[in-house]
């Protein structure tokens, strides 16, 4: 009952606009140099689109005795390997760290790498880190759902998630904090509290299975489990498919058209796939979808928030993703004072213009650069 009074209302509210406002650089206190950074940084990982060399030539212009060199060659797959073997100073990765990323590194030293955010991803463009779409058939009378609610739609019961980092001991631990039972399923559009042909209609899941899509929905929507619906059908983009009918079969493309055809299907994915945006590795341009509707999301009571470009710069968009840098920093001990200074200024009003000017990311807003600059301390 408490579930369909909940949809009913979302319903009848509708999307509510999102209040924050535009990331603003004016609010992010300017660069101001701590030390004289000596000697040797080494940056190794993913190039974040190129973006990384801009923030080391602005570093530079600060820090003109600093000597950084940058390998790229194993993008995020390799950085925190590099990190913990003590070949790098600086992990910067694309991708959320994975626990089996993450796991060797702990094993190796004994905690977990510190992860810092520095750039908010993209919106509807492919390779930029694009923020999660949650779409069904227009069809559908649903406007929004929660958090709680896709947990529910496309997790299963479990005994619970993890907890990783400073919150977990700077560990990796599995705690029942996140356990959930079978009742809080949501198996059907009724429990959503749709009336008529929609009561009993299984609610047909959809999405990607690519480790590093996966594991962001994952880690956002159900604390870390891996624990899907069992309906759940899986999916990657046209470059991780096998090149013959049977890839042809599970490319993203095939996610989007049966979603597309059937009326009780849910999906989560990208933007630029539902639109028609985007182009194709043979060179042909997405055919996109009008036939389907993107939601609004809410989370922890607050407002739904519709999936603009606005509402993902501003973070008040809940399916919104990150590009991380990641960094050894012992527990109860200071980070190293070049790797800290290096981090300030990608934080600082310089280094966040950077990345505001040159793409394809966007800045932080003010108060989640104050949130990661706790981490350095």
């Amino acid at each position: 009952m408490r579930r369909m009074k909940l949809a009913c209302a979302l319903l009848a509210l509708g999307a509510a606009a999102a209040s924050a406002q535009a990331p603003d650089l004016n609010q992010i206190p300017p660069y101001t140099k701590e030390i004289d950074v000596n000697g040797g940084l080494r940056i190794a990982g993913s190039e974040l689109k190129g973006v990384m060399d801009k923030l080391v030539e602005g570093f530079a212009k600060f820090q003109p005795k600093a000597r950084i060199s940058t390998n790229y060659m194993t993008s995020s797959e390799g950085a925190l390997g590099l990190l913990f073997s003590g070949v790098s100073d600086v992990a910067p990765m694309g991708d959320d760290a994975k626990i089996p990323d993450q796991m060797p590194f702990f094993n190796a030293k004994g905690y977990v790498p510190t992860e810092v955010s520095i750039a908010t991803g993209g919106y509807n463009v492919r390779g930029v880190l694009f923020a999660w779409a949650v779409f069904v058939n227009k069809d559908n009378p649903l406007a929004q759902l929660s958090m709680d609610q896709l947990d529910g739609i496309f997790g299963s019961e479990r005994s619970g998630g993890w907890e990783i980092g400073a919150n977990a001991d700077n560990n990796l631990l599995l705690t029942a904090k996140y356990a959930r039972g079978p009742e809080k399923n949501i198996r059907t559009w009724g429990d959503l509290g749709l009336k008529g042909e929609w009561a009993g209609k299984e609610i047909k899941t959809h999405g990607y299975v690519a480790p590093g899509f996966a594991t962001s929905f994952q880690r956002m929507v159900l604390h870390w489990s891996n624990k899907w619906n069992p309906n759940f059908m899986e999916y990657v983009e046209w470059k991780e498919a096998t090149n013959d009918a049977a890839g042809n079969a599970v490319r993203s493309q095939r996610m989007y058209e049966r979603v597309s055809q059937d009326k009780y299907a849910i999906g989560w994915g990208a933007l630029m796939h539902i639109q028609g945006t985007c182009v194709n590795p043979d060179g042909t341009k997405c055919p996109g979808y009008p036939n389907l509707k993107v939601l609004a999301i809410s989370r922890d009571g607050g407002p739904a928030v519709a999936m603009t470009k606005d509402n993902v710069a501003n973070r008040s968009y809940p399916l919104t993703r990150d590009a991380y840098i990641y960094v050894d920093k012992p527990p109860g001990r200071a980070m190293d004072p070049k790797v800290r200074e290096l981090l300030r200024y990608v934080l600082s009003r310089e280094g966040q213009e950077i990345i505001q000017k040159n793409g394809p990311y966007t800045n932080l807003p003010a108060d989640y650069v104050r949130e990661q600059l706790k981490k350095l301390d």
